[in-house]
Parts: structure tokens; C-alpha cells; sequence
């Protein structure tokens, strides 16, 4: 199962059963939109509860290909369409 460690304001998030092409696509689709957007994630160590991060022109987010019980972690390589100083 695919899982996408989220770092957002220096604090831990996930998601589960995305990739991080799509996560990516729906960030780059919200900023362009113009429209503040909130991105349902997981917080929390074994128990997790929904987070919602609010993305925006200048949020903080970065995401992280992990792999679940202690795999490889291999980035995925995609060129980012999100434009330069958002």
C-alpha cells in the first residue's frame, strides 16, 4: 500500500492508498483555482483521525513517497507544474 508522509507547518501527516502524483495534481489544481482549499489528511501514530490542512499561495507542505513496513523509499519523479513563489 502506497502511504505519502506530509511534513505541513513542521508537523506529521499521511495519506494512505494515494500517490503522490495525485496529491500533487489536486494541490496544483486548488492553487490555480485561486481559492483557498482544504486537503483531508491523517494525524496521528497508529490511531489516526482526520486533519484538514489548509492550502494556499505560500503554504508550507512538503510530501514524502514512504513505503509501509519499513520498505524502500523511492521518490517519484515528476516535474512540478506548481508556478514559482507560491
Amino acid at each position: 500500500m502506497n502511504r505519502i508522509d506530509i511534513v505541513y507547518d513542521n508537523r506529521p501527516y499521511s495519506l494512505g492508498g494515494r500517490t503522490i502524483e495525485s496529491v500533487r495534481l489536486e494541490i496544483e489544481t486548488a492553487i490555480a483555482n485561486g481559492d483557498p482549499y482544504w486537503l483531508q489528511v491523517n494525524s496521528g501514530e497508529g490511531r489516526y483521525e482526520d486533519a484538514y490542512l489548509l492550502i494556499a499561495p505560500g503554504s508550507p507542505i512538503a510530501l514524502v513517497n514512504a513505503q509501509a513496513n519499513g520498505g524502500s523509499t523511492q521518490p517519484e519523479t515528476a516535474e512540478s507544474s506548481i508556478p514559482d513563489g507560491l
